[in-house]
């Protein structure tokens, strides 16, 4: 019950943060990263909530939001070896 309470606080500050700040760095710091594919005109009510869930699952289980990026971060790499490789392989006209 404590976990969940930290967690909902820390959702709740955070969310506020997102959302107050948007326009100011959160919006152009994402439109910076993200492809054009993905931005739109109200990403705002998209990606707050995200970033604040994000962050208050690190905030509550910092060891298990480490690994878990370690582990996206090994496939990744995994697969962009692998599709280097197999590109390689391919026979290009």
């Amino acid at each position: 019950m404590t976990l969940t309470l930290i967690w909902l606080i820390a959702f709740a500050v955070l969310l506020f943060l997102f959302l107050k700040r948007w326009d100011v760095s959160v919006s152009s710091i994402l439109d910076a990263l993200l492809p054009a594919v993905l931005r739109s005109e109200d990403d705002r009510w998209v990606w707050c909530p995200a970033l604040a869930v994000l962050g208050a699952t690190f905030i509550v289980r910092p060891v298990d939001m480490l690994f878990t990026l370690i582990v996206i971060g090994l496939v990744a790499s995994i697969g962009t070896k692998l599709a280097s490789w197999v590109m390689n392989k391919v026979d290009q006209h």
